[in-house]
C-alpha cells in the first residue's frame, strides 16, 4: 500500500485514494491530479489547511460538517461541495457523531486558477448540486484508476477532473423555500438508506424511518438522483461486496450473503447487470 503524503488527513477511519506524481509539465489550460479519495471519518474530524498548493474540490456525501472559511462559517450537508486552493485558508470540522463521509479531488496545472474561475467556483464558498449522484459516480470513477499504470492513471485522472469541472457550472441548484424542503428531505432519506442500506429489506420501513412515505420516498429519489429507492441501495450492496471480494479477498458466496443475498446465482446475475462481469471473475475473486 502506498504511503500516504502528508497532506492527507489523518482522522479518517476509512479511506481509499489514487495518487499520482507532482511535478512536470503540464500543458496550457490543462490540468493533472494529483490524489482524489473517499474518507469515512471520525467524529472528532476537524481539518485546518492554510494555502493548499493544490486546486482542490470536495464533495459532501454524508453526515453533518462545518466550515470557516474568509470570516464566515457555512453548514455542509449531504450533496454540497466546496473548494479551495493556493491563497484560501479554511477549517473544515465534524458536526455529527455517524455517517462522516467525503470524497475529494486535488488537481494542478500552470493555468489552475483560470480552470476554477471558467467553472464557476468560487474557493471557500460552499454550493449545493441539484442532482450530485453524477459527481460521487465521477470520484469513484477517479480513485478506481488507482489500478492502472503510471501513464494512463494520469491521462484517465485529467479527464475525468475535466469532466467534473465542466458539468459542475450546469448543476447549481436553484429554486425557492419549497424546492429546499423537497431536497433536504431527499438529502436525509439518502443519508439513512446510506448508513443502514446492509439491513433494509422493507423499504417501507426505511421510508417511515426517514418521514416520508413510500410513494414520496421514490419521487424523491426519482427528482434528485434519477433513480429508485432500491436501486440505490442495490449498487451500495453490491459495490461493498466488491469491495469485500477485491480487497478482502472474501469468496463470492460470503460476500453475497454478507449484503442479504441468500441465492448466489441471483446475486451473479446482479453483480454482473452492475459491473459488467460475474463476481467470480472479478479481480479473481473466488467462487
Amino acid at each position: 500500500m502506498e504511503p500516504l503524503p502528508p497532506f492527507v488527513a489523518r482522522r479518517v477511519i476509512r479511506g481509499r485514494y489514487v495518487f499520482s506524481p507532482s511535478g512536470g509539465r503540464v500543458a496550457p489550460r490543462s490540468i493533472r491530479v494529483v490524489c482524489a479519495g473517499y474518507e469515512e471519518c471520525s467524529a472528532d474530524y476537524e481539518l485546518e489547511r492554510e494555502n493548499f498548493p493544490y486546486a482542490a474540490v470536495e464533495y459532501i456525501s454524508g453526515g453533518m460538517w462545518e466550515l470557516a472559511s474568509g470570516g464566515r462559517v457555512w453548514k455542509l450537508e449531504p450533496g454540497m461541495i466546496f473548494t479551495y486552493g493556493p491563497g484560501v485558508s479554511y477549517t473544515i470540522r465534524a458536526r455529527s457523531r455517524v455517517g462522516l463521509r467525503k470524497y475529494f479531488v486535488d488537481f494542478e496545472g500552470p493555468d489552475v486558477a483560470g480552470v476554477m474561475r471558467r467553472a464557476g467556483l468560487n474557493p471557500g464558498v460552499p454550493e449545493r448540486l441539484a442532482h450530485p449522484r453524477w459527481l460521487q459516480d465521477l470520484m469513484e470513477q477517479l480513485i478506481d484508476t488507482a489500478r492502472l499504470k503510471s501513464p494512463k492513471r494520469q491521462k484517465l485522472g485529467s479527464i475525468l477532473a475535466g469532466l467534473i469541472l465542466t458539468r459542475l457550472p450546469m448543476d447549481r441548484e436553484v429554486g425557492g423555500s419549497q424546492q429546499m424542503a423537497s431536497r433536504l428531505s431527499y438529502d436525509r432519506c439518502r443519508e439513512y438508506l446510506s448508513r443502514h442500506y446492509l439491513e433494509i429489506k422493507d423499504f417501507a420501513l426505511a421510508a417511515k424511518m426517514c418521514g416520508v412515505s413510500p410513494v414520496h420516498m421514490c419521487r424523491l429519489f426519482r427528482r434528485y438522483a434519477g433513480e429508485t429507492p432500491h436501486v440505490f441501495v442495490t449498487r451500495l450492496k453490491i459495490n461493498h461486496a466488491a469491495e469485500l471480494i477485491v480487497r478482502g479477498d472474501v469468496a463470492v458466496k460470503a460476500a453475497a450473503l454478507e449484503v442479504g443475498y441468500a441465492d448466489p446465482y441471483h446475486f451473479s446475475r446482479v453483480f454482473k447487470a452492475m459491473h459488467g462481469q460475474a463476481p467470480s471473475k472479478f479481480r479473481g475473486g473466488r467462487p
